[in-house]
């Protein structure tokens, strides 16, 4: 699973390319939209990466707090991803179209 998420994690990196990534959700202002690699399977492969190395090294050793930080990374990750899309919506307007058909987190599935 860990290679798995270091393998998505790769391929969304080099699909957004370096100067598009961002700590914070921002959009840069020679930000553009996306829809290639990755990308067309999910539309935040980098937190879906994120999510399957950490759910590896969660359930490798099931401690309870290893399970609590995990799901609260999943609620940041939610919040985050949540409120990029709003800014996507508004830089964007083919984001709406791309949204109804590429699924947030797991292909053909959520």
């Amino acid at each position: 699973m860990m290679v798995l998420g270091g393998v998505i994690a790769l391929w969304a990196f080099v699909a957004m390319g370096l100067g598009n990534i961002r700590g914070f959700p921002e959009i840069p202002q020679h930000g553009r939209l996306v829809v290639h690699g990755p990308y067309r399977w999910v539309r935040h492969p980098m937190y879906a990466s994120v999510l399957v190395i950490t759910l590896a090294w969660t359930v490798e050793h099931p401690f309870p707090l290893r399970i609590i930080l995990w799901v609260g990374l999943v609620v940041t990750l939610w919040v985050k991803l949540r409120y990029e899309e709003r800014l996507l919506m508004d830089r964007f307007p083919e984001y709406d179209n791309y949204r109804r058909h590429i699924k947030r987190l797991i292909p053909f599935v959520w």
